[in-house]
């Protein structure tokens, strides 16, 4: 049987309105009225129609979340901080996970729309033509999180990854480290492909390091790729001696560590290896990993607010790339060498 709003109402004895006004104002009930319609709730198993409720009260109750690869390791941390965030504001968060399938993205803007989300939250995913197509069709706010889009003008939350690259690198070169190579994401990948890559060579050039296509190998940001790419790495050192490597991803630079291990030497006795992320196996991997830092649920509490704000005002409010500040988190993989004097 269907449990309705009329089903609680006959089992508390009261009137309809008044059930309504127990779960959308209860302090407008006397507290033994409260008390039964509150258990006869419980007893029955009866949930509200959220969407419904939130209409009546004119204002957003779900929050849509679209992820491309729900298996990144960071995401939980993400999500972590936009459910939380909606749950202080007593809002549910509607998940679509698109399976990284570039079609599965585009529908999951209409699915969630269709699934009542007021607004929606993409996450980490660079921004083809074709999204903002779907965006502007579907005609409900949406925020960005560790992406941002050069086709819309849509609020986007993240860090500044070419800044945080450029300190990866700097604390290597603080260090004494004088050839440093790098895993470097795909280049086609404006957000953190490119922008990293970027900060790694405009590091090299503040400190007048070498810089050279054998320093460099390309992956996916995944385990698998950082070990293959660290193998080219290491495959070419007789020529380039290289004593570190900043990676694009610590899915990556835990990869690049394994293959270091593999092959006989040592982190970060032969090479130091610096990350990006802080994911949490960062802090499990011996030795511990180095890397930088983003404040993954920080900037899904920023993104709600920003949702809501838009919801809130009929548009995208606050439209801007708002850079949220990283940091460098210093563990046991990077040592300092003493520099040539010679």
């Amino acid at each position: 049987m269907k449990i309705t709003i009329r089903t609680v109402a006959e089992h508390a004895g009261v009137s309809i309105p008044t059930v309504s006004r127990v779960l959308n104002s209860p302090e407008l009930v006397n507290p033994k009225t409260r008390t039964r319609v509150l258990e006869a709730v419980k007893l029955l198993n009866y949930y509200p129609n959220g969407h419904a409720r939130g209409l009546r009260l004119n204002r957003p109750t779900n929050i849509g979340v679209l992820v491309p690869k729900l298996d990144d390791l960071f995401f939980s941390r993400l999500y972590r901080g936009i459910y939380d965030a909606a749950l202080e504001l007593g809002m549910a968060v509607i998940l679509h996970d698109a399976q990284a399938d570039q079609n599965r993205i585009s529908d999951g803007f209409t699915i969630l729309k269709r699934q009542h989300s007021d607004g929606i939250i993409f996450c980490s995913e660079p921004q083809p033509q074709n999204y903002a197509t779907v965006i502007a069709r579907i005609g409900i706010p949406v925020v960005l999180t560790l992406t941002e889009s050069e086709q819309s003008d849509l609020p986007a939350f993240k860090v500044d990854d070419e800044r945080a690259s450029f300190d990866a690198v700097a604390h290597l070169a603080e260090r004494g480290h004088r050839s440093i190579g790098m895993i470097a994401g795909s280049l086609d990948d404006p957000v953190a492909g490119a922008a990293r890559f970027r900060g790694y060579q405009l590091a090299l050039r503040q400190y007048d390091l070498p810089i050279s296509d054998e320093r460099v190998a390309y992956g996916n940001f995944r385990y698998e790729h950082g070990y293959s790419a660290m193998a080219e790495l290491l495959a070419h050192r007789a020529v380039t001696d290289i004593t570190a490597v900043f990676a694009a991803s610590d899915e990556m630079a835990i990869g690049a560590m394994r293959c270091i291990h593999d092959n006989g030497l040592r982190v970060p006795d032969d090479i130091s290896i610096i990350g990006f992320d802080d994911i949490v196996v960062a802090n499990m991997v011996t030795p511990k990993l180095t890397t930088i830092a983003q404040p993954f649920e920080n900037i899904g509490k920023l993104a709600v607010e920003s949702l809501v704000a838009a919801i809130a005002a009929g548009s995208s409010s606050a439209i801007d790339t708002h850079y949220i500040a990283h940091s460098l988190v210093a563990r046991e993989s990077v040592r300092s060498i003493p520099y040539d004097t010679s």
